[in-house]
């Protein structure tokens, strides 16, 4: 066989694969129509889990709002493995209407975890509500008893890549979290996070607008939507 020959024979493999593997990812994705969405306790019309999917347990307490993307590789994980939530259990993970979830991003939840809407997660993102305790000096610590918190993300919150949230934080109203922060306890409404832990670095009041202010200004570019504050 020439190298001609073997070159467009790899081109024509390529192509094939190609369109093979976008075939597979459009029809092993999951919307509102599919019947994998009956599963979760509810799966809003508009939404969308992209293929390949991550592992989902007890996807009955799982509850996925309207027009929502969740990333390839997202796992969504309700209860420890040998868990068994009720059929009318109330929602374990909750993702609100046009939240955004990057992929490979981890839920591990066994009391309530909860993005509110328009809430937008960078990639790789990890929230947990629980944690193995340690206080037992001779059981290997994944074996002691598990202690947890509610975990609630406020709407129109941004969460940038490689950031932790621990159980029982408390994150406000459009915050933005930046990226490789540990996030543990309440976060005020429109603040920003960065840090391990995770502090307030910049802080917005009504009073006091951003607080430190901005070295160099946000220009909004013609077109671009503007908030519309609510009423005192």
């Amino acid at each position: 066989m020439t190298g001609g020959v073997r070159a467009r024979g790899r081109r024509l493999a390529h192509v094939v694969i190609d369109r093979l593997w976008e075939s597979v990812r459009r029809l092993g994705a999951i919307d509102a129509a599919s019947p994998t969405a009956r599963r979760y306790g509810s799966f809003g019309d508009g939404s969308y889990i992209a293929f390949p999917r991550g592992d989902c347990t007890n996807a009955h307490a799982v509850h996925i709002g309207r027009g929502c993307f969740v990333g390839a590789g997202t796992t969504l994980a309700v209860g420890m493995p040998t868990e068994v939530y009720p059929d009318d259990c109330a929602p374990v993970i909750e993702i609100g209407d046009r939240t955004t979830v990057g992929k490979d991003c981890w839920f591990v939840a066994r009391h309530s975890i909860v993005l509110e809407h328009d809430v937008t997660v960078a990639p790789n993102v990890y929230f947990t509500d629980h944690n193995h305790t340690y206080a037992d000096p001779w059981l290997p610590v994944g074996q002691q008893v598990l202690q947890g918190d509610e975990v609630r993300v406020g709407a129109g919150t941004w969460i940038a890549t490689n950031v932790v949230v621990l159980p029982g934080a408390r994150i406000g109203r459009n915050c933005a979290i930046a990226a490789g922060t540990v996030v543990r306890g309440e976060i005020p409404d429109h603040c920003v996070v960065a840090g391990v832990p995770g502090r307030i670095v910049r802080r917005w009041t009504r009073q006091d607008g951003w607080q430190p202010p901005f070295t160099t200004p946000v220009e909004v570019v013609e077109g671009w939507p503007v908030g519309v504050p609510p009423p005192e």
